[in-house]
């Protein structure tokens, strides 16, 4: 699968890491099992979705529109979620770019960034409960 869903290990945040090609059926499916999470919990304040490694996003004009009704049913659970994107990518920016135009009265705060770095520093500026933990990739690891 080129696209994964982990949670952090405290539980405040989920991160979703692409690689390769990406299609719409599997970023619906990780909404789907986010809304379910937010649904039934009451972790889950923030969203880190890295498509740092995604050569491209395949995603159709319906699929793109039942991504942004999952996320205004998940914003019924979490009205005051973080989101950010990691879109180095020229396609893959445009489409991060037209999600969050798409939902920008859903009140969320949310970031597409080119730089993952440049997203991680947004997020622990914008996420208000303990520092979030979007550690996923060995290189970004502390070394002893």
């Amino acid at each position: 699968m080129s696209y994964t869903t982990e949670l952090t290990d405290d539980y405040a945040g989920i991160v979703h890491v692409g690689k390769d090609i990406v299609t719409g059926p599997e970023v619906i499916e990780a909404c789907r099992l986010t809304t379910q999470l937010v649904q039934n919990t009451e972790n889950f304040h923030y969203q880190f979705i890295d498509f740092s490694e995604v050569e491209e996003l395949r995603i159709s004009r319906e699929e793109f529109d039942q991504i942004v009704v999952q996320d205004y049913y998940a914003a019924v659970y979490r009205p005051n979620a973080a989101v950010v994107i990691v879109a180095p990518q020229n396609q893959v920016f445009e489409i991060a770019k037209a999600w969050q135009h798409r939902i920008e009265d859903i009140g969320w705060t949310t970031h597409v960034s080119r730089s993952r770095a440049d997203a991680k520093n947004w997020l622990r500026e914008n996420f208000s409960h303990p520092a979030p933990a979007t550690e996923r990739h060995p290189e970004d690891a502390p070394s002893n």
